[in-house]
């Protein structure tokens, strides 16, 4: 899958689509974060050990912090220091996997 950057169109349209997700910028390149909500704490850390199962098997992997009752998700290609297909991808299916755990 390609490395190169989404462009601020197809960015947009993404978050268009899927507002809960929101771009961010800093000194390392862009980011998407997404807070999800869980209505236990197990539920939230089942959540993230699916992440990491689905992370791996694409080899993408996000940057995950558990709280109580909630799960921060950031995407990011560092190496293309922005946005990529494969943050796209993986936000998608993160949101599918947090179908199964709320």
């Amino acid at each position: 899958m390609s490395k190169d950057l989404v462009s601020p169109d197809a960015l947009e349209a993404f978050i268009q689509l899927h507002p809960e997700w929101v771009a961010q910028g800093d000194s390392h390149g862009l980011t998407l974060r997404r807070r999800y909500v869980f209505s236990a704490y197990p539920r939230g850390l089942g959540f993230v050990v699916a992440a990491a199962e689905c992370a791996e098997r694409a080899n993408h992997h996000p940057d995950l912090t558990l709280g109580y009752r909630w799960v921060v998700a950031i995407l990011t290609t560092h190496v293309s220091r922005g946005v990529t297909q494969r943050d796209l991808d993986m936000a998608l299916a993160l949101d599918k996997l947090y179908q199964e755990h709320i």
